[in-house]
């Protein structure tokens, strides 16, 4: 009977599975990804590659790495040898350690902030944009006082007063970063419910969360993930940079954080331990964000073939 049973529970799971068309629809990503994938350039290719790269080194830095990150692995200031690919800091902690769970912090708090401000601040503005009226205007005038404010400079007050936290970093990040994508989403659905098409739905009796579902979202989203890829940048560069000034979360090993400590040792450029210990993290900080920007660059112009990209761009 038990055999029976479940042998009717695994049929019902799979009845269900197919009834959801998993499958389709991940062929489906699976296809439209590998078809934007080779109308990307050269650029974007490599971009999206070395984004490959970054994310494997963050999943499996347990297995690449032969030390935890914060464990003392060695003597201080160690040169690169077989025990320790990139060296050691001031206290003898690997550096290749610190890179490779460093790639966790930058792609977190990147893609945590991209894609809560992203999609967050892209719902407000549709809805603000769609409904009109009061709403409208009062979201517009608190989208115009967040964008005139210095952020970066808040960021640092902000973070000074709230403490050293990853939690802390995100929102404050996304406090700043949500309004940009509210703003194009706002506009770009007051373009299109003008439209005949959403014109006619109305007519014909089509709900408001139909047409936002159906017609308005499908139009706008290409836009959005343009944005999240440009918001996960800034994000990347804003936790970097938080971290260098010391107000960063210290219990969590981050590219920022190993630049600070790097550029505190007094005698770091009159020595060669910047080699070993500057550089790297300063290098993937940069090809991070040049992957980033590659792949937004590339995402734009196949998303959005209406936009003219002027030559040399």
């Amino acid at each position: 009977m038990i055999k029976n049973i479940n042998i009717s529970g695994y049929a019902g799971i799979l009845s269900y599975v197919q009834a959801l068309n998993i499958y389709r629809v991940a062929s489906n990503i699976a296809m439209g990804s590998s078809r934007m994938f080779l109308k990307f350039s050269i650029e974007g290719k490599i971009g999206v590659l070395g984004l490959i790269c970054i994310v494997l080194l963050s999943v499996f830095a347990p297995v690449i790495t032969n030390y935890p990150p914060q464990k003392i692995a060695g003597n201080s200031l160690e040169a690169p040898s077989s025990a320790h690919v990139l060296g050691t800091d001031e206290l003898g902690m690997d550096i290749w350690s610190q890179i490779c769970y460093g790639a966790r912090m930058s792609l977190t708090v990147g893609l945590a902030v991209a894609f809560i401000s992203g999609l967050g601040g892209g719902a407000i503005g549709i809805l603000a944009g769609y409904i009109g009226g009061i709403v409208d205007q009062v979201l517009m005038r608190i989208i115009d006082v967040t964008m005139a404010l210095p952020s970066f400079p808040l960021l640092i007050v902000i973070s000074a007063f709230l403490g050293p936290s990853i939690l802390n970093v995100i929102l404050i990040l996304v406090l700043f970063s949500w309004a940009k994508p509210a703003r194009i989403a706002r506009s770009q659905t007051l373009a299109i419910k003008e439209n005949n098409y959403i014109i006619a739905a109305k007519n014909y009796g089509a709900n408001p969360f139909y047409i936002l579902r159906r017609h308005i979202l499908p139009e706008i989203m290409p836009v959005l993930f343009v944005l999240i890829i440009g918001i996960s940048s800034h994000a990347i560069i804003a936790e970097a940079g938080l971290a260098f000034l010391g107000l960063g979360d210290p219990t969590s090993k981050s590219w920022g954080m190993m630049l600070n400590s790097a550029t505190s040792f007094r005698s770091i450029y009159f020595t060669p331990y910047w080699q070993w210990w500057l550089l790297p993290p300063l290098f993937m900080l940069i090809f991070l964000l040049l992957c980033l920007a590659f792949i937004s660059r590339d995402m734009e112009k196949v998303l959005d073939p209406k936009l003219k990209i002027k030559k040399g761009f």
